[in-house]
């Protein structure tokens, strides 16, 4: 204890020694030391948190954070109590915690409705809580969609009938939340329906309605698709503009440079629906459909023998005469042809989306060049010649598909950008390197704080110690010296046999004061 307190005290008369300015410096470089300190302690004591859960309802919040308290695990509440934080050493081990206790649970009943049934539950029960369970389920699978923060799904079953006329097909709604300013696509929209149409017997998609939060309905299909067709119109146009705008910009950013060059595209599409259907008959060109020949006979004619035509066999009529009769009778024969005219029969359906009509405009900066004005060096624009611009309108019309059938307009011209919009930014270091600045600010403040607290508290407080043993040791030196040259019978007594010098003059200290202090005196105005 004894050293503690002279210690305490050595340091007491260091700052009782300094001046009233170096006792500010030393106070504030104490308590920027001792704040560091703490910082330090707290920043590298407090856990590092991590993501448990995220989007949670606020049932499942309530139920996680009661499970939490329950086990003592240290938790935080961030996203409006959406989301919980967990060290993160054991996520995981929470995680496998919370899911042996089925949490979370998820917005609506699943399956599980039925791990806990009674003898009693009647068959109607029984129903209900299964078409609750499948909805409940249906919505959890759909809410793990990365663009869908919550679902519902509401299902009519009708009653079954026996008699078929009196059956009716089940029908199905969806209700989804988005998360944040995100859109489903057809593909991701189409998914869903299928899904539910699949999960639900005899359902079919012209029973499915699928609407958000927001009140845009997103599918119904009633047989008629061109009322839904609108978003699929608007996003499949801005494809094609935007594809050929990339085009043309690309392109010419090769030639004038980046940023100096700005294109537009409208594009007008056909979406109608047409099928064609055509006949085309060749006149010039006859078929034999059908030939039918009839031959009649009547009368009796002399039989006839031979090839038909050759003379001697050709037919002969008998004379009326005397005592005879001549031969009568009669042959006809009956040719029927019908003829076909050649047909030709086309039936074309027309795609749908082509595009009816192009307007491209593209802008283009001219160049720019040094010159002096007013005894400063300024940049002075000059606009693209004629060839130039002739060149670069070719360009785009090949670009684009340019067909003058259609009407489509091209239009090029060169004006001169605002400075802004092609004079490059100088790089911000600051900003390249915010992020390892932020790391390393307080480490580096916390060593500027122990420099300077032992530049201006510790080594200053070694050094006058050091200073005052080094005088102590000197003024004991010489105490001895005089001890030893001392000629005064006052002197002589000091000296008791069997003591060493410095035993002496401590005894000497501690018996008598006074008299030790007006000896130092006396040896101080001695030496000087």
């Amino acid at each position: 204890m004894a050293g503690a307190k002279d210690i305490f005290q050595q340091g007491l008369d260091v700052f009782k020694s300094l001046t009233l300015m170096q006792r500010v410096v030393a106070g504030l470089v104490v308590v920027g030391v001792l704040i560091g300190l703490l910082s330090l302690t707290f920043v590298g004591t407090k856990p590092v948190m991590k993501v448990l859960y995220a989007n949670l309802t606020t049932r499942d919040a309530a139920e996680v954070t009661a499970k939490l308290k329950e086990n003592n695990i240290p938790y935080e509440l961030t996203e409006n109590g959406t989301a919980i934080l967990v060290e993160a050493g054991s996520v995981y081990e929470t995680r496998l915690s919370m899911a042996a206790e089925g949490l979370p649970k998820g917005d609506g009943v699943g399956f599980e409705i039925f791990d806990k049934t009674s003898l009693g539950t009647t068959d109607f029960v029984q129903k209900l809580n299964y078409h609750r369970a499948l909805q409940g389920e249906l919505a959890r699978t759909i809410s793990q969609f990365e663009k869908i923060k919550s679902a519902r799904v509401h299902v009519a079953q009708p009653k079954e009938s026996v008699f078929v006329e009196d059956t009716r097909p089940p029908s199905a709604s969806i209700s989804v939340s988005m998360a944040g300013r995100d859109k489903l696509s057809r593909q991701e929209i189409k998914a869903i329906v299928n899904l539910v149409g699949s999960a639900i017997p005899g359902l079919e998609e012209s029973n499915i309605t699928l609407v958000d939060t927001t009140g845009h309905l997103l599918f119904r299909k009633d047989g008629d698709e061109d009322s839904l067709l609108s978003a699929t119109q608007i996003e499949y146009q801005q494809k094609i503009e935007n594809t050929l705008r990339s085009k043309l910009e690309t392109m010419f950013e090769q030639v004038v440079g980046v940023e100096r060059v700005i294109a537009r595209v409208s594009a007008d599409l056909d979406f109608n629906h047409v099928d064609i259907s055509e006949e085309i008959f060749d006149p010039e060109t006859q078929v034999v459909r059908s030939e039918q020949l009839l031959t009649e006979r009547d009368g009796s004619l002399d039989s006839q023998e031979g090839i038909p035509g050759v003379k001697g066999q050709l037919a002969t009529f008998t004379e009326a005469g005397e005592g005879g009769e001549a031969g009568v009778g009669f042959k006809r024969d009956n040719v029927t042809r019908n003829y076909e005219i050649s047909k030709t029969v086309t039936r074309t359906k027309a795609a749908v989306g082509q595009i009816q009509k192009l307007s491209v405009a593209v802008m283009v900066d001219g160049t720019y060049s040094m010159v002096e004005k007013d005894g400063k060096m300024v940049k002075e624009y000059q606009k693209r010649s004629d060839e130039e611009i002739a060149t670069f309108l070719k360009m785009a019309q090949s670009a684009v598909g340019f067909d003058p059938e259609r009407g489509d307009q091209v239009e090029v011209v060169s004006i001169p950008f605002h400075l802004s919009s092609y004079v490059e930014p100088k790089p911000d270091v600051l900003d390249q390197y915010r992020g390892l600045l932020n790391q390393l600010a307080l480490p580096v403040a916390l060593l500027l704080v122990a420099i300077c607290f032992f530049m201006f508290v510790i080594r200053p407080f070694f050094r006058l110690m050091a200073n005052q043993q080094v005088a102590a040791q000197q003024a004991v030196n010489h105490i001895e010296q005089e001890l030893e040259t001392a000629e005064s019978p006052e002197d002589l007594s000091l000296r008791p046999m069997g003591m060493s010098d410095k035993e002496r003059i401590y005894k000497l200290a501690q018996s008598d004061p006074d008299r030790a202090a007006d000896l130092v005196r006396r040896w101080l105005r001695a030496e000087l």
